[in-house]
């Protein structure tokens, strides 16, 4: 019975708290800014030391019947792993290389090497034991190793352009990739090290020999100098712990906090492989790496093996159905197949491919970025936003025809015609990359003030993707404590309202800009007044966290961009 006359004493008591709690957590949002000092930031904070962890395995059959079968439900959720202007941060996933400060054609050409291809003689250590192309691994005279495969026999250059290319596309894009040199072996050049083993016929290991070089030779093209091109992929830095996988986490690395389907730059990865036709992007053709600098281990993540991007799949040119339809097809598209009898033609179906061998099945006419997919679904893919898609695009519209052209010279191809027609078709790929992704958001960049007034540069204007335009103007207060937009009376021109140079130094302000005629289609900046100078401090093209007062919604008047 005592408990029970103390009971309603608890309960209230139980009830305060919770009631306390919940008080001082809404309190505690309040007073969460919208913004800090040092935003816009660049970067991920250093990853924390890794004393150990395991290496782990995906299986590649189990990878491709989950993804393709597993329901890929779309969350609409925020990208993470971004800055308040939506750029993905420098993290040991990506670096910001070429969209943020153009490289040369040294840098882009180069790639992540150091442009020092490996040098005879090589011994070969062992069989490559991933994919579909044999191989193997050898060490070259400066004791390096690399994992080499050859050419499919009747399309000399075919997969070994693929990957020197994708390696350095995607290098340059900001992703961690091997270093991928072309290069040209000879049999008198190759010896077997005692303890190279391969797996017999019987299902186990077995020690190499040069009969086994000579029987993955015989099946790939040879020049004429009697030597065989060969991919030759430098083995990344740091001790190999498997792949890493397009969803979730990995549960014993203390750096990885952000769900992988939610990393802006593993969805936006999707329009990157559309334009460079990378079907094979899944698991299996990434990996993860423990590495050391300076004391510190941590996990460094990649991207590996190019040969099924462009127009080769590896060991043959590429099916037409590859980038357009998924390898198990959907339910939709086998309902659409009996209704039109097969009678009714694809685009992608009706595209012509050019004859050149080396090339395989590569175009742009039929090319729909929104309809291209890889051979399976990726989790990250499927949870890509328009922002996402957005920050892409970007990327892929700051590399100019003469970039694309020097990157598609690393592939060697000997046909210029080849190098011709790969340039043009990346050129117009990029071209409709750009032309469907800067049309879903408004593309206005590059704010900044001239002689009092707001100007900024709409990217889809400045392409001709879409004729001049106006543009209605709104300026807000910015209660950076509550994120609480308040609009400034009569302030709906492209000048600076007096407000703001009455505003003490640290103060914050908002710029709301839409297409006339279309307010649906804005972009929000946000300024912090430093001193006499502006700082453009985030940007948001839908206003997901933007809170107006009640306050009357002022009126609008248009005003052009400045050009």
């Amino acid at each position: 019975m005592g408990i029970q006359r103390h009971l309603p004493r608890i309960l209230a008591q139980l009830i305060l708290v919770v009631v306390l709690s919940f008080s001082s957590k809404a309190a505690d949002q309040e007073r969460v800014p919208r913004f800090y000092a040092d935003d816009p930031v660049c970067c991920a904070p250093q990853p924390l030391h890794i004393a150990e962890i395991k290496a782990r395995k995906t299986d590649t059959l189990f990878d491709f019947l989950y993804n393709s079968f597993a329901e890929q439900a779309y969350t609409d959720t925020p990208a993470e792993s971004v800055n308040t202007l939506g750029d993905v941060l420098d993290s040991e996933w990506f670096i910001n290389r070429h969209g943020r400060k153009r490289l040369s054609v040294k840098e882009l050409k180069q790639g992540s090497g150091d442009g020092r291809p490996p040098r005879p003689p090589y011994v070969v250590v062992g069989a490559k034991l991933d994919g579909i192309t044999p191989g193997f691994r050898m060490r070259d005279s400066e004791g390096t190793v690399y994992f080499v495969k050859p050419d499919p026999l009747k399309y000399p250059e075919l997969a070994t352009a693929a990957d020197a290319m994708g390696a350095r596309f995607f290098h340059a894009i900001g992703y961690n990739t091997p270093e991928n040199y072309i290069t040209r072996v000879r049999v008198e050049d190759i010896t077997v090290s005692p303890d190279a083993t391969r797996i017999g016929d019987s299902g186990k290991p077995r020690p190499m020999t040069i009969r086994d070089i000579e029987s993955i030779l015989w099946k790939v093209p040879r020049a004429a100098d009697r030597s065989y091109r060969m991919i030759a992929s430098r083995a990344v830095p740091g001790a190999p712990l498997g792949p890493f996988r397009y969803k979730g986490a990995r549960g014993d690395d203390p750096n990885d906090l952000v769900p992988h389907q939610n990393r802006r730059d593993l969805r936006g990865l999707f329009v990157f492989c559309a334009w460079l036709n990378h079907t094979d992007a899944k698991s299996i053709n990434s990996l993860d790496t423990l590495v050391n600098e300076g004391g510190r281990q941590y996990i460094r993540h990649y991207l590996i093996d190019f040969g099924s991007a462009f127009g080769s799949d590896s060991d043959m040119p590429k099916n037409a159905r590859f980038g357009n339809r998924y390898v198990i097809p959907s339910s939709g598209e086998v309902v659409r197949g009996i209704l039109n009898l097969g009678l009714i033609a694809e685009p992608w179906e009706r595209a012509d491919y050019p004859n050149i061998p080396a090339v395989g099945r590569f175009e742009a006419s039929a090319f729909d970025p929104e309809k291209w997919v890889p051979n399976y679904p990726n989790p990250a893919f499927a949870q890509r936003t328009p922002e996402d898609e957005y920050w892409a695009a970007k990327i892929v519209m700051s590399f100019t025809d003469d970039d694309i052209r020097a990157l598609v010279e690393t592939a060697q191809y000997t046909d210029p015609l080849a190098t011709e027609y790969v340039t043009k078709t990346l050129i117009a790929r990029r071209d409709r990359i750009g032309r469907t992704y800067f049309v879903k958001l408004l593309p206005v960049e590059e704010f900044h003030f001239v002689n009092g007034r707001l100007e900024f540069k709409d990217l889809a204007v400045a392409l001709g993707f879409v004729p001049p335009r106006d543009y209605d103007t709104n300026w807000f207060h910015l209660d950076n404590t509550r994120g609480v937009m308040t609009p400034i009376a009569g302030a709906v021109t492209a000048a600076i309202p007096k407000e703001w140079a009455a505003a003490p130094s640290g103060s914050y302000f908002a710029v709301k800009v839409s297409v006339r005629g279309n307010p649906a289609k804005h972009a929000t900046v946000f300024l912090r007044k430093t001193g006499r100078d502006v700082q453009v401090v985030g940007i948001d093209r839908n206003a997901r966290r933007a809170v107006v007062s009640e306050s009357t919604k002022p009126a609008t008047t248009s005003v052009a961009a400045g050009r």
